[in-house]
């Protein structure tokens, strides 16, 4: 009998029921799982839902996806539709919410008028780490 191994290429849905039970670090341990998954697959490869975070995964990182996954313990579920990632979009726009109010909507159409690349990165890395640094990503 010849039985194929579960193939971690497509797209998974990590609920976010799966994080909470992680209780109050659940918050902290989606971000490790955000900033790992980043590490092989692109912005616009993930999505955040309001049932968890889609994650278009290719054969060729379908190895690394299933470690992260192994190493967390979370159940993740595959998923119908690809993520349609949006250049983390809607993530700059919350984070800029939280750590700027009074400029929000300067900083997000700038943002959202700079084209992809080095720079957009740059400006998303910025408020990124500012906002996980700050009293605002603590309380979310």
């Amino acid at each position: 009998m010849n039985v194929n191994p579960v193939s971690f290429s497509g797209t998974f849905l990590i609920p976010y029921s799966e994080l909470k039970k992680f209780g109050p670090q659940s918050h902290q341990v989606m971000r490790q799982i955000g900033q790992e998954t980043a590490k092989f697959a692109d912005i616009k490869d993930m999505e955040q839902t309001k049932e968890g975070i889609l994650v278009n995964v290719d054969d060729k990182k379908a190895k690394e996806y299933e470690a992260v996954i192994a190493k967390y313990g979370v159940n993740i579920v595959r998923a119908a539709k690809p993520a349609i990632g949006d250049g983390g979009a809607k993530s700059y726009e919350y984070m800029v919410s939280k750590l700027y109010p009074e400029i929000k909507d300067e900083k997000v159409k700038e943002f959202n008028e700079t084209p992809e690349g080095d720079h957009k990165n740059k400006l998303y890395l910025d408020v990124y780490y500012r906002f996980k640094q700050s009293q605002q990503a603590k309380e979310a």
